[in-house]
Formats: structure tokens, C-alpha cells, sequence
């Protein structure tokens, strides 16, 4: 029995959180958590990142998220779990900063 098995999180943060390097923070602070996945800025002024990794380690940077780099400013943070694994592309190595939509 795993103890801590691998989730996949899907997470929306708003606040002052475009213009102030937050991806290329989620990037460094993911990676060193051994996580992969995704993150992109929103046209609505958000952040938007899938992430999959041992749920200690989602969990321990879900908390880093409500904080952010220093410039950030957060007022609110989405997580929503996926059950489904088929959304999440195994290839993926780290985390990579996709275009803005």
C-alpha cells in the first residue's frame, strides 16, 4: 500500500500574480520538489498550473503557491483534484511555462 501516491492538481491564483515572475517561481519551486506539469498566465489576470507529483509534495507547494515570489501579491488560490491521469502527458520532464490564453 503506497502511503503517498501521485496525484494531479489542477490550480487557479489570482491576485497580483502576472509581472511579477511568479511561473518562472512556480518552475524553480516545483522542480525542486520533483514536480511536472504545466503553468501559463490567464488573459484574466491569473495563474493557471497543472502539476502532478506525490501528494506530499503537491501539498507542500499548493502552500508555497498562497504566498508566491516576493513582488506577488495573492488573494486567492483554486485547487481541484483530477482523478483522471490520462489528462496529464507522461512525457513532460519539470514544469514547463506554456503561452499566455
Amino acid at each position: 500500500m503506497n502511503n503517498n501516491p501521485i496525484k494531479i492538481v489542477h490550480i487557479y491564483i489570482s491576485g497580483r500574480v502576472q509581472g511579477v515572475s511568479y511561473r518562472w517561481w512556480f518552475q524553480s519551486e516545483g522542480e525542486k520538489k520533483k514536480l511536472k506539469g504545466w503553468v501559463r498566465n490567464r488573459n484574466s489576470n491569473k495563474v493557471e498550473a497543472e502539476i502532478s507529483g506525490l501528494e506530499k509534495n503537491l501539498n507542500e507547494m499548493i502552500k508555497k503557491c498562497k504566498k508566491g515570489p516576493p513582488l506577488a501579491e495573492v488573494d486567492d488560490i483554486t485547487v481541484d483534484y483530477i482523478d483522471d491521469f490520462t489528462e496529464m502527458k507522461n512525457n513532460i520532464k519539470g514544469i514547463k511555462i506554456l503561452e499566455t490564453i
